[in-house]
């Protein structure tokens, strides 16, 4: 748009001084440099004339001025070099100079946790001034799923974000076991919390290794369980070194159930799913569901998915839109709703063609 033209306009403008003032100086260099060989030559013959100096000190004279010359020749070289460095050097200096900030940090570490959440009246923004979240209020029960639905940008990440304590309410609370959370120490909260994104971060290292990072202290048997309850351990034998295959040469179905392995092996009483299907394919995603649906049982769940089999086996589903809870309640109640749910559902309904999938199977049978 406009304001993209406006800056590829003054990039340009900043490209064209740079390249006048480089010709500029190449062309008064180069003028000089002349210059000064004419004005040698001028005195040389004067001297020689005046019997002060022999002919051959004539080009003694010019090999000697060049020599001179030479490193001023350099200069623009350097100037740009240094105008380069300066560039990334205040990038560096911002960072080394700039506030420290440290997260807020609680002291609980004792606690039993058993994963009632309330979030009441919550409001964020973003540090960049994003408005994500507006009076949003919602309870999630211990040992029960909990599914956010929502269109892309309706603030399901953002609460998954607050529940991990990677961000702190603008305004509004939110209690872990009638405990507000940020009396939590932050690294015995997110020991309780497993958590699965859509993208997962995976180390530079070995599958063990990146599996392991879910219990620093499991053993390799305890770690290869994990696998084959994440659908992985037969991909990995296959492997040529497998588990000490570097990890970050799988595909990222692969790297997504090394996220979901850790999950198993961490083995937590709470338990947050953002899109944890979302870069399977069909066969996997089935698999990771049934391992999901076992491990569910008696924690705290709450999911983020466009799956609808996900979706509607959760125990109680909040709709969210446009940073706030519009609907609340189990599948079947929001579905006789003419709301914003009924309108997803369908429309993920249509989108797998259900309609003629039901008359297929009605054919067969």
């Amino acid at each position: 748009g406009k304001k993209q033209l406006n800056l590829q306009r003054q990039l340009m403008d900043s490209q064209l001084a740079t390249r006048r003032a480089s010709f500029l100086y190449e062309g008064l260099k180069t003028f000089i440099e002349q210059i000064g060989v004419v004005l040698i030559i001028l005195l040389t013959v004067y001297l020689v004339l005046q019997q002060q100096m022999t002919i051959g000190a004539i080009m003694l004279h010019i090999m000697l001025f060049n020599n001179v010359s030479a490193p001023i020749r350099q200069l623009h070289r350097i100037y740009d070099d240094m105008n380069d460095a300066m560039i990334y050097a205040e990038s560096y200096f911002e960072i080394l100079n700039a506030a420290d900030q440290t997260e807020p940090q609680g002291s609980i570490t004792d606690h039993k946790i058993s994963g009632n959440f309330d979030i009441d009246s919550v409001y964020f923004e973003y540090p960049n001034g994003t408005k994500a979240l507006h009076h949003v209020s919602l309870r999630i029960e211990s040992g029960k799923t909990t599914a956010l639905v929502g269109l892309s940008g309706a603030g399901k990440s953002t609460v998954i974000n607050l529940l991990s304590k990677f961000y702190t309410p603008t305004l509004g609370t939110i209690k872990l076991d009638d405990i507000d959370l940020s009396d939590y120490n932050n690294a015995y909260l997110r020991s309780e919390i497993g958590l699965v994104l859509q993208k997962n971060h995976i180390f530079q290292g070995s599958i063990e290794e990146n599996i392991r990072y879910g219990k620093t202290e499991a053993t390799i048997e305890e770690i290869m369980e994990a696998a084959k309850k994440a659908y992985l351990h037969e991909q990995i034998m296959a492997l040529p070194d497998q588990y000490h295959y570097d990890a970050t040469l799988l595909s990222g179905g692969q790297q997504q159930r090394i996220a979901i392995a850790r999950l198993f092996l961490k083995d937590p009483p709470v338990i947050l799913l953002d899109e944890p299907t979302a870069s399977l394919d069909a066969i996997a995603t089935e698999h990771i569901k049934n391992s999901l649906d076992a491990i569910k049982k008696g924690r705290t769940v709450v999911i983020i998915s466009h799956s609808l089999s996900q979706i509607i086996d959760a125990d109680k589903i909040y709709v969210m839109q446009n940073g706030t809870v519009v609907q609340s309640g189990t599948h079947e109640s929001l579905y006789q709703e003419d709301g914003v749910y009924k309108k997803i559902f369908d429309a993920a309904a249509r989108s797998l063609n259900l309609d003629r999938l039901l008359k297929m199977f009605s054919e067969k049978s």
